[in-house]
């Protein structure tokens, strides 16, 4: 962690600091709510880099906080006379490495400044300095943006029918992540006709399935476990079908009384099941490509550049232009294909759509 210093500003004009005033320093946890460390006051010579008349307050941290700092980020609130501010201090760790579901974050951002940015902030921002925190940030809202928009878990997710234990959560893979996928519902129709039992699962492509159960009365006790050796499952599309195979159906007909009892009505919430769905990035070496694209377009949309413009001195000019409406354009080509076509990552992920979306 390196020595950090807190830039005392109000309505963006730098506090000068007295030297002889009483400055503190507490951290906190980021949500405000734990006390990490206790207040301790600060000195002005704290710091070499310190300069409390521009208002840079330096704080070199003592042993007991350094081991009360917690990883990713840490609160820092700094007081001084008639005046509180607070700060987000990042807390990096040699066994903690900080990541977003596709990313490293020392090498997305490296990646950004050396590849994506440095002919932009050349020709659009020069002089101006983008910190680190600021182009991760825009690289996690390209992330979110692209998994929403392309409707397909980004790593390999699991989903609990039911809020899960924490037993169930300390036996998934490191780092892998979960969410809560609601019981399907009991259609009357699930073993009439040719169906063999079929169910649509929400989130695609599958990997694999790991538990279904008929949880008719009870939604936390398991009324009838289905053998996995009965799912015939098309992964890319998320489709169940229940064939009886080799494991014997010893239950009672459950699901028939069930269809007589209710009259023919769909039971909700019948269904739970656990399973596991998601891409692999290695296999779409364009999705980690367009989403680093769109954190550049959100740095430059960030800069409120004009359409078109130019610069002259002493005789020299110089135009410039960027159409972001072509930049996304050639984002949205990469996401879903040319206008009026079926293509790009949506088709290669969930197949030939009916009407194409996102053009």
């Amino acid at each position: 962690m390196s020595t950090p210093l807190f830039a005392i500003v109000t309505d963006g004009v730098p506090v000068p600091i007295d030297p002889a005033a009483a400055v503190q320093v507490q951290f906190l946890t980021v949500d405000g709510v734990t006390v990490l460390t206790p207040l301790r006051a600060v000195l002005p010579t704290e710091t070499p880099a310190a300069n409390w008349a521009k208002g840079l307050v330096g704080i070199l941290y003592q042993a007991p906080e350094l081991a009360a700092l917690v990883s990713p980020s840490v609160m820092a609130v700094v007081i001084g006379p008639g005046w509180v501010k607070r700060f987000v201090v990042d807390v990096d760790s040699p066994t903690v490495i900080t990541r977003s579901l596709l990313f490293i974050r020392d090498f997305a951002i490296t990646e950004m400044r050396n590849e994506r940015l440095v002919l932009l902030a050349n020709t659009y921002f020069p002089g101006v300095t983008l910190t680190d925190d600021y182009i991760w940030q825009k690289i996690l809202v390209a992330e979110s943006e692209t998994g929403r928009d392309l409707r397909v878990p980004l790593v390999p997710t699991k989903f609990f029918a039911l809020e899960p234990t924490l037993a169930q959560i300390a036996a998934l893979p490191p780092g892998m992540p979960w969410e809560i996928d609601p019981p399907q519902d009991y259609d009357p129709d699930f073993f009439q006709g040719e169906r063999w039992g079929f169910m649509v699962l929400r989130n695609k492509p599958v990997i694999d399935v790991q538990l279904v159960q008929f949880i008719y009365p009870s939604p936390t006790i398991g009324f009838y476990t289905f053998p996995l050796d009965w799912l015939r499952i098309d992964k890319k599309y998320a489709q169940v079908r229940f064939v009886p195979a080799s494991s014997a159906f010893t239950a009672p007909l459950n699901a028939f009384l069930m269809q007589a009892l209710g009259g023919g009505r769909t039971i909700p919430f019948a269904f739970n099941v656990e399973y596991t769905a998601g891409i692999n990035a290695a296999e779409y070496p364009q999705l980690t490509d367009v989403i680093l694209r769109r954190a550049a377009l959100k740095i430059l949309e960030d800069s409120f550049l004009p359409q078109s413009g130019s610069i002259s001195a002493d005789g020299l000019s110089q135009s410039l232009s960027f159409a972001m409406d072509g930049y996304r354009d050639m984002i949205d080509v990469t996401l879903y294909g040319p206008k009026g076509m079926n293509g790009g990552l949506m088709t290669a992920i969930h197949g030939v759509r009916m009407s194409s979306l996102g053009n």
